[in-house]
Formats: structure tokens, C-alpha cells, sequence
């Protein structure tokens, strides 16, 4: 039986998202009803609470068999729900892609706040650039929040007074353009593949993963894949 998203889950997602009963275009240009819902949306559209209420129900459970097959560690409630309110949001496709994912699955529970908090940006369709949206910022906030409410037993991570030492948390490998003319970044792992842009000599990436001596790499820290380029044109950045 598939596992379900708890009440505080469903609470966070239906705060986030709201509730429209009309069709409507969300910031990012798609077409979107009830609960964040998006599948087969189009201008017109409407629905009742209770069709609203099935719909979530359904895409809250598909979230959660998406993050049972690819996390690869036991979750408490709380973390469940948080990575089925991320995927909800961001797709499958983000998580499949992301650091958080590859972190988690090696038991570095701690790492998923501040990797959530990368994920706030949306391509914007009128200038087609991703940018940072101020409601993604507070959804990632309070996913990371659910997330780190699951030990009420240890003062000192459920403290409310704020740490005036703090650290930042990122364990990627920062790469450096080598190229001297710049390094054709490709929408594919070959040549054969078009070039969409050429980053400028000592431009920092990080490597999201390898194939073929090509790297698909992530140019703004978010996670996500913005194109493959060759390795041989990439060396560790020394700070």
C-alpha cells in the first residue's frame, strides 16, 4: 500500500498553492486549477472543493510513490512530506537531477534545508531568464521546516534563539572554465547536439553529473541542468 502524505504535508501543500476553482496561469505561464493542479488544465476550465480535494489527493499520492522509488533511506513523516511538497512543486525531474538526492541517499539527512532553499527560481516568460520568486523562497523555507521538525527531544535543534555562528552548506565541487575562447555549452552529450549558449573563460559551474567525458552542469546553483559541456574544459576552482 502507498505510503501517505501526512496532515501537516497536505496543510503546507494547500497553503502554498491555494485553491482556485477557475483555471488560471500561474507565474511560470502554465495553465493550473484547484490545488496547484496542472495535467490536461486548460482556459475555461472549473471545479468544485470536493473535485479540487480528489485532485490533490491524487497528486499528492503520485508525489509520494515518485520519492519512495528514488530515496533510498528511511523517512520519518515530517521528511516524506516535505520531499512529496518539493516534487509536487518542482517535478520528479528536479529531485531525480538534484544534489539533495544524491546527499540524501549517502545519509546526509541535515543537507536537505539548504538544498531546498536553491530551488526558487522560475522562468520567467517574458524575458525567458529564471528568477527568484519571493513564494518559492517562503515554500522552500517551510518544507525545510517540516523537514527538521521530527526531533522534539534535542534542545538544541528545536532552540527559537538565533545561532550567531552559522555555516554555510554546500559540498559540490566548484568547476572553472579552461577554454581560453569560451566552452560551447550543448543541449545534449555531443557534438551532434546544438550549442545554446557559450560561457566565458573562468566562468564557475558545478557538475551535475558525467557522461562520455561530458559534464551536465548547473550554471546558477539551483540544481538544475542548464546543459552539457565537454569535460576537458573544466578544472576543480581554486578559491
Amino acid at each position: 500500500m502507498a505510503r501517505k502524505i501526512n496532515s501537516a504535508g497536505i496543510k503546507l501543500v494547500q497553503k502554498f498553492e491555494g485553491l482556485k476553482l477557475q483555471a488560471y496561469l500561474c507565474p511560470a505561464g502554465v495553465w493550473t486549477i484547484g490545488y496547484g493542479h496542472t495535467k490536461g488544465v486548460k482556459k475555461g476550465d472549473e471545479i468544485t472543493q470536493a473535485e479540487a480535494d480528489k485532485l490533490l489527493a491524487q497528486d499528492l499520492g503520485q508525489c509520494g510513490e515518485q520519492v519512495e522509488k528514488c530515496v533510498r533511506v528511511p523517512l520519518h513523516d515530517n521528511q516524506f512530506a516535505a520531499l512529496a511538497s518539493f516534487v509536487f512543486n518542482a517535478g520528479i525531474g528536479s529531485l531525480l537531477s538534484s544534489t539533495l538526492l544524491r546527499r540524501l541517499n549517502n545519509g546526509d539527512y541535515d543537507c536537505v534545508p539548504s538544498e531546498l532553499s536553491k530551488w526558487v527560481k522560475a522562468l520567467n516568460p517574458k524575458t525567458g531568464k529564471k528568477v527568484a520568486l519571493p513564494g518559492l523562497v517562503k515554500r522552500r523555507a517551510a518544507e525545510g521546516q517540516l523537514w527538521l521538525d521530527t526531533d522534539h527531544g534535542d534542545t538544541f535543534l528545536n532552540t527559537s534563539d538565533m545561532p550567531q555562528i552559522i555555516h554555510a552548506d554546500d559540498s559540490r565541487t566548484i568547476y572553472s572554465v579552461a577554454a581560453r575562447d569560451g566552452l560551447r555549452v550543448r543541449s545534449g552529450a555531443g557534438m551532434q547536439f546544438e550549442i545554446q549558449k557559450v560561457l566565458p573563460k573562468d566562468t564557475q559551474v558545478y557538475v551535475v553529473r558525467e557522461k562520455d567525458g561530458w559534464a551536465a552542469i548547473d550554471a546558477e546553483g539551483d540544481g538544475a541542468i542548464d546543459g552539457w559541456v565537454s569535460m576537458d574544459f573544466l578544472k576543480v576552482h581554486q578559491p
